[in-house]
């Protein structure tokens, strides 16, 4: 979700072909105060992204209204494998993140992949979890080919938008995509965020068809060679 809520790009029942980020290049993020998130911030990142998705389309369509728990849950649930990877990016306070995959072609599938979205299904129940398969189905119906950056989550807390700090952490992600020569692909149920992403480099739109859910769209960075 978008420069604030951060696109539920949450693909994050994907697992195949998930690989770790190689050695990225350096990235004038020092200002910013843009790091790798680690374990020690999955608390305080978990309950930022459930702020910052309170309202958004495809999080209440998957989520339901209110349910802050099962929102952070979800949040904790995207969160925790892109550490592990090397994919998620954070300000130095976990105000705001970016949490990416690099979907290669092929490649092995994170060992607890099951085991914790077995976890996530039992915490937050049947009815979530068919929403989310929904979504799911959806997109990928509509998916793109691999290999590419996906950009799961782009989240900044409620209270501070408007001061760049989704453009910060968003840049390490594009300079890994641009030194693989790949392209980046995220997707949106917010019409607003569309124009956001514009100005990044996602100028191609791909609508997504989700039975009973928001209008959705993939969005396509081009690769930068």
């Amino acid at each position: 979700m978008g420069p604030g809520p951060g696109n539920l790009q949450a693909s994050g029942t994907e697992g195949a072909g998930v690989v770790a980020a190689r050695t990225l290049p350096p990235v004038d993020t020092v200002r910013a105060g843009v790091r790798l998130a680690t374990d020690a911030d999955v608390g305080a990142v978990a309950t930022m992204v459930a702020a910052a998705f309170a309202t958004d389309p495809a999080w209440s369509f998957i989520i339901g209204p209110g349910n802050p728990r099962a929102r952070e849950a979800f949040a904790r649930t995207l969160l925790m494998p892109r550490i592990g990877r090397g994919t998620a990016w954070v300000t130095d306070d976990c105000t705001a993140v970016a949490m990416w995959d690099r979907f290669a072609v092929g490649g092995p599938v994170d060992a607890d992949h099951g085991a914790r979205w077995a976890a996530f299904r039992d915490e937050v129940g049947e009815h979530v979890w068919a929403r989310l398969e929904a979504y799911e189905a959806g997109l990928k119906a509509a998916s793109p080919a691999r290999p590419y950056w996906y950009l799961g989550v782009l989240a900044t807390h409620p209270d501070l938008h408007g001061r760049g700090l989704a453009s910060a952490v968003l840049r390490p992600g594009l300079d890994a995509a641009d030194a693989d020569g790949w392209d980046c692909w995220l997707e949106t149920s917010t019409p607003a965020n569309k124009a956001f992403y514009a100005g990044r480099g996602f100028t191609d739109a791909v609508p997504v068809d989700v039975p009973g859910g928001p209008p959705t769209w993939w969005l396509r960075r081009p690769a930068r060679h």
